[in-house]
């Protein structure tokens, strides 16, 4: 049997807020916009949503038909609870890799309700945005594209979307001028900021974002790019499933979904991310299951989670590395497993090392960087996978309550640290370390900067 689904979407284009949408619920139904998946034990669904919005100061439509319908909308009232190498391509010369889009990174403040843009070359915060049209918007996980752009998931139940380039942003008041945050002490009211471009309507304690690459393609000077990137998300439902969701990335509608039968944990699948076919992986907060869907047709594998350490956090921090390899942290526990082989591969860490393993990213040189609870970074490298070292408060002053790892265009890693209300930077060949503080309580674990996206897909450098 195949559950469809339909999310309205909020046009930002409206200044002050306002919003044209199809009203629809997440629980609607469309025929199925991706062909059905070729076993016939997983269900996949679309969700061609009738959405009105705006792009640039023109008003489109994205009307799509429906043939079947159904009604199965459920919301949850699930609590919050969150603990605290590439190919040549032959590219012509002057090609450029991507430097602009990785020099910022984006870190949600939760309690506040807000994401800062920081620069990651001046260390400053070059702009902070509301994320959500909800009283408490709680924003949590961060996905950046091969542009910039970031998707940000509200656990109140939103995605949205905020774009890295003046350029990008849009006049929506036709004032002539761009109203747009330029730092943590302007941040304009709800549907104000002119960069902040979509915001689509989720279930409550939603969580993962992951953006696609989009489809690669040559422009005038003979270039490669990535156009039309798509983002995945997810959000449990009240029945013990999550449901799986893919939006178009240039507007926010949902245009296809599925749902994962007793995947929850309470919270759905609690961190995604992609692998070089665009496919979401995930996992589901505490003991798991993992779970792959692909791009394709949506459809989907489950996959169980060994428990290595028999500990109720088997499964809290979330990657893909650059071969595709799914990597799950827990309590004392990190482990890694090869879709090639389907196979479990567990770290052999020191006795010493008691942290939750939560974000972690792989930088260029395959080393994964892991925000370790309590303990500071881990490191370890991604092909033998093996322990490196532990870097902690010794290096990393004021260590506090570490959350989540990015790495920047500089290579340089950034842990965000909760109650130290900032985020440590590291750079891995001195093993100094750098205080940025300034933020208000910020949680994000997930790809802040965009790197995770380029290290898995590749990107062409000049």
């Amino acid at each position: 049997m195949r559950t469809l689904a339909f999310a309205s979407v909020l046009c930002l284009a409206c200044h002050a807020g306002q919003s044209s949408s199809s009203g629809l619920s997440v629980g609607g139904a469309t025929e199925p916009h991706r062909p059905p998946a070729a076993t016939t034990e997983v269900e996949t669904t679309g969700a061609e949503a009738t959405t009105s919005g705006t792009t640039g100061a023109a008003t489109t439509e994205a009307a799509m038909s429906s043939t079947s319908s159904s009604s199965s909308s459920a919301t949850t009232a699930a609590v919050k609870f969150d603990l605290g190498a590439q190919p040549d391509l032959g590219m012509p010369v002057g090609c450029q890799g991507g430097d602009l889009e990785f020099s910022f990174i984006w870190i949600a403040n939760s309690p506040e309700g807000t994401v800062s843009k920081i620069d990651t070359k001046s260390r400053t915060e070059v702009g902070r945005y509301r994320t959500g049209p909800e009283p408490g918007p709680d924003p949590s996980r961060t996905s950046v594209n091969l542009r910039g752009d970031v998707a940000v998931v509200n656990r109140a139940g939103s995605i949205t979307k905020i774009v890295a380039r003046a350029a990008d942003c849009v006049d929506h008041d036709g004032s002539g001028t761009i109203e747009t945050s330029s730092g943590a002490s302007e941040v304009l009211p709800w549907g104000q900021d002119e960069c902040v471009v979509w915001n689509t309507p989720l279930r409550f304690a939603s969580r993962p974002a992951a953006w696609t690459s989009g489809t690669p393609v040559i422009d005038g000077d003979g270039c490669m790019t990535h156009v039309e990137p798509e983002v995945w998300t997810s959000a449990p439902d009240a029945l013990g499933n999550a449901t799986v969701y893919l939006l178009r990335g240039a507007d926010g509608t949902i245009v296809a979904s599925t749902t994962l039968p007793g995947v929850d944990g309470g919270f759905g699948v609690y961190g995604g991310a992609v692998d070089s076919n665009n496919d979401f992986w995930g996992a589901a907060w505490s003991t798991g299951p993992l779970v792959h869907v692909r791009h394709d047709d949506l459809s989907h594998e489950v996959i169980a989670v060994p428990d290595p350490k028999q500990s109720f956090f088997t499964v809290y921090g979330f990657t893909v590395d650059h071969a595709g390899r799914a990597w799950v942290g827990g309590q004392g526990s990190l482990q890694r497993y090869d879709p090639s082989t389907a196979s479990w591969t567990s770290v052999a860490l020191p006795p010493e090392y008691t942290s939750l393993s939560r974000g972690m990213q792989e930088d260029a040189n395959g080393q994964l960087w892991v925000a370790a609870l309590s303990q500071g970074i881990l490191r370890v490298d991604t092909d033998s996978a093996s322990f490196v070292e532990l870097i902690d408060a010794a290096t990393l002053v004021n260590l506090k309550y570490p959350a989540g790892i990015s790495v920047d265009v500089d290579g340089q890693v950034w842990m965000v640290d909760t109650d130290a209300n900032g985020a440590h930077v590291l750079d891995p060949e001195t093993h100094t370390a750098e205080f940025v503080g300034g933020l208000v309580g910020p949680y994000t674990y997930s790809d802040m900067t965009g790197w995770a996206l380029k290290n898995v897909v590749g990107t062409p450098e000049g």
